[in-house]
């Protein structure tokens, strides 16, 4: 019989040295897979890091691109009313300018009425013009000015002449020379008027 504990003896070494390999390829791999696994969470983590970074920066510009977008709106809505009031404005001064060309006219049928009255001429026509030219008037907010009593107001009142009288109250109107008109609380034209002074200073 032949002696097999030679045989047996480098089969066992095979088998340890196997087992040995084995090991140490076992522990590669696992420290491999280990390594592998550490990167990608550290790639991950920059990803999201870059994520919430971009996220941010997006945040900012929506937040300056919205205070942007309100201050053009307020812009835009202060020049709409900028223009809105300067076309009531010129509507207001074009209709003012032509307000005073009819009070023009209007004033010369009271004058030409007043006239007509004193030599018995027939009225009725004049009359019933300007009954319609006062209610045009009206429409528009057109009102005459008070004068004649009424303390003297450089607002609403133009001195044409002073009489002295101590008889009289300081400043007040005793005489309307042109009568005024204001349109919607503006002064369209000033009563040009006559002012008392107890005594004009010299």
């Amino acid at each position: 019989m032949k002696d097999m504990s030679h045989i047996n003896e480098n089969t066992n070494d095979v088998s340890q040295t196997d087992a040995e390999n084995g090991d140490k390829n076992l522990e590669h791999y696992d420290e491999s897979k280990i390594e592998t696994t550490e990167s990608e969470q550290t790639l991950h983590k920059l990803q999201i890091d870059e994520l919430k970074e971009l996220l941010e920066k997006e945040k900012q510009n929506s937040s300056l691109n919205t205070e942007k977008w309100k201050r053009a709106l307020a812009d835009y809505q202060n020049l709409e009313k900028r223009t809105q009031q300067e076309i009531i404005d010129k509507v207001s001064s074009e209709t003012g300018k032509l307000i005073l060309e009819f009070l023009t006219v209007y004033e010369n049928f009271i004058r030409a009425k007043e006239v007509y009255a004193k030599e018995g001429v027939n009225i009725t026509g004049l009359e019933s013009i300007i009954k319609n030219m006062n209610s045009l008037f009206s429409e528009y907010g057109v009102k005459p000015i008070d004068a004649l009593g009424q303390i003297f107001d450089p607002n609403l009142h133009e001195a044409i002449s002073i009489v002295e009288d101590p008889k009289l109250d300081e400043d007040i109107i005793i005489e309307e020379i042109a009568k005024g008109y204001i349109i919607r609380g503006k002064v369209l034209k000033y009563s040009k008027v006559c002012v008392s002074k107890k005594m004009i200073k010299k």
